[in-house]
């Protein structure tokens, strides 16, 4: 069997390179393998209020039809300047023209396009976080409901072609160079199927982790050690970072006076209607099973007997000595020795004074005003996961961040008023994997290789991904050569 082109993940990037060969390049054959369940079959049980089970083998959090963009979920699409290194990697005017296709591309299917946050701050909220020695990075951002997620999958589910073939439940497992077309075996619930293709495009994300990074080993190809981070999940009532989140829905934070590490706000989940947290689990990717977290935005759901909950994440940047393989392996086993790799949370006084949370979790969640968003959790020193210094460069951090809000909401409290109704929820991790050397259409250089969205390391994001998918779609439609 011969395709033109085999896609691994149907995530944003892959969705994105996959119609875009399809829609350039007449007669081009493209196979799309997605090793998840499809859209409207990715239940998470965390989600439900019951226990992460790694739903057998494949986390429908990361894994499955949409990718990061989970049915069911609201999500946050963040333009350019967000995502910044990919105006470096494709020089300014090409990042500009791919940012715009790539959201033209998610919200075609929408109504009406999307209102954009985050550009015009106002003169108080400037002043609230200068007081804090903070600014508020600028750039472009649109908040999609539960029902526009939902519609935006479904269209894209929808969208066939003669040309296009797409498998779920089914992942590249193998894959060699002859001549100039390459040979994979991708595990289908048939059993194995081997296919020639000219191109493929690894769109695998945070699924595919550690199998795309041996895949790359094994055509030599020489990654770059990734600037890791680690961090932790702030929870508390929607109320308390709703006005913010009405300011800028995706804050992201620039230091203006430094602290010990370098830090930053992540993935923001605080409008009016809050946001949950959700599991990541890596299942046995790094030798044991690992869960981390992640943060959905939410628009429609409605409160229960206690308010909602809404939450940031916080990462401070490691500079550990070692390889990065080593901090890595430092990282995790610290990790497994704390809680067997589960998520754990303290309430922020106890993360601030670096002491054990005194209560159960059950006991935890009870005495906090708000409805925690996940219920699979226990109480551990989260805080020991961290060296003196970036523990110091997180709380300092914290409350400038958590002050500066505060102050534009005109809240009339201190962070020391909430210490008892915070959740410090963790760990948070950002770029435990290599960066992929692409050239500017996403290439590996002498191979029919191309390497997109999270699984290049270079930038995060639901729209920074679909930037990659259609600069490598680009690239195939246009027969550039090797």
């Amino acid at each position: 069997m011969f395709v033109d082109v085999v896609v691994v993940g149907a995530g944003p990037g892959g969705l994105a390179c996959a119609q875009t060969v399809v829609r350039q390049a007449l007669g081009r054959r493209v196979l799309l393998l997605e090793a998840g369940r499809g859209l409207r079959n990715r239940p998470c049980p965390v989600d439900r209020g019951l226990r992460c089970t790694g739903c057998a083998g494949i986390c429908n959090v990361i894994s499955g039809f949409g990718g990061c963009m989970h049915y069911g979920d609201g999500v946050k699409l963040s333009l350019l300047p967000s995502g910044r290194r990919l105006i470096d990697h494709f020089g300014e005017e090409r990042a500009g023209e791919l940012c715009e296709r790539a959201f033209q591309f998610l919200t075609a299917p929408l109504a009406e396009r999307p209102v954009l946050h985050g550009t015009s701050l106002g003169a108080p909220v400037i002043k609230a976080f200068a007081g804090n020695g903070l600014a508020i990075r600028e750039y472009p951002v649109a908040v999609l409901g539960e029902t526009q997620v939902r519609d935006m999958l479904t269209a894209l589910h929808g969208f066939r072609d003669d040309a296009l073939a797409v498998w779920e439940k089914s992942e590249l497992v193998a894959a060699s160079l002859n001549g100039d077309r390459l040979t994979v075996t991708a595990a289908t619930p048939g059993g194995p199927v081997t296919v020639e293709t000219a191109h493929l495009v690894l769109a695998t994300g945070r699924h595919g982790v550690t199998s795309t990074q041996n895949l790359l080993t094994g055509f030599r190809v020489e990654t770059i050690a990734p600037d890791m981070s680690l961090g932790v999940r702030f929870e508390t009532r929607a109320e308390v970072l709703a006005a913010i989140g009405v300011e800028h829905p995706d804050l992201k934070i620039t230091q203006l006076e430094q602290v010990d590490r370098k830090t930053k706000t992540f993935c923001f989940c605080g409008g009016p209607n809050g946001g949950r947290i959700k599991f990541t689990n890596y299942q046995r990717s790094f030798g044991r099973e690992v869960i981390t977290l992640d943060g959905h935005e939410t628009t429609e759901r409605g409160p229960g007997a206690r308010p909602l909950a809404a939450n940031f994440g916080l990462l401070c940047q490691l500079a550990r000595p070692g390889t990065s393989t080593e901090v890595r392996a430092e990282i995790l086993s610290d990790y497994w020795r704390l809680s067997g790799g589960r998520p754990v949370a303290q309430s922020l006084r106890a993360f601030m004074a670096r002491t054990a949370e005194p209560r159960s979790w059950p006991e935890l969640a009870a005495a906090v005003t708000f409805e925690p968003s996940v219920k699979d959790l226990s109480t551990a020193r989260l805080d020991n996961l961290f060296t003196g210094g970036e523990h110091a460069s997180l709380i300092e951090s914290f409350r400038r961040v958590m002050g500066s809000i505060l102050d534009h909401a005109g809240a009339g409290m201190s962070v020391e008023d909430l210490a008892d109704d915070v959740l410090v929820i963790g760990p948070e991790v950002e770029f435990l994997w290599d960066r992929v050397p692409v050239d500017e259409d996403c290439k590996l250089s002498g191979l029919p290789i191309f390497v997109v969205g999270d699984a290049a390391g270079i930038a995060q994001g639901v729209v920074q991904a679909a930037m990659m998918g259609v600069a490598a779609g680009d690239a195939i439609a246009n027969g550039k050569p090797a």
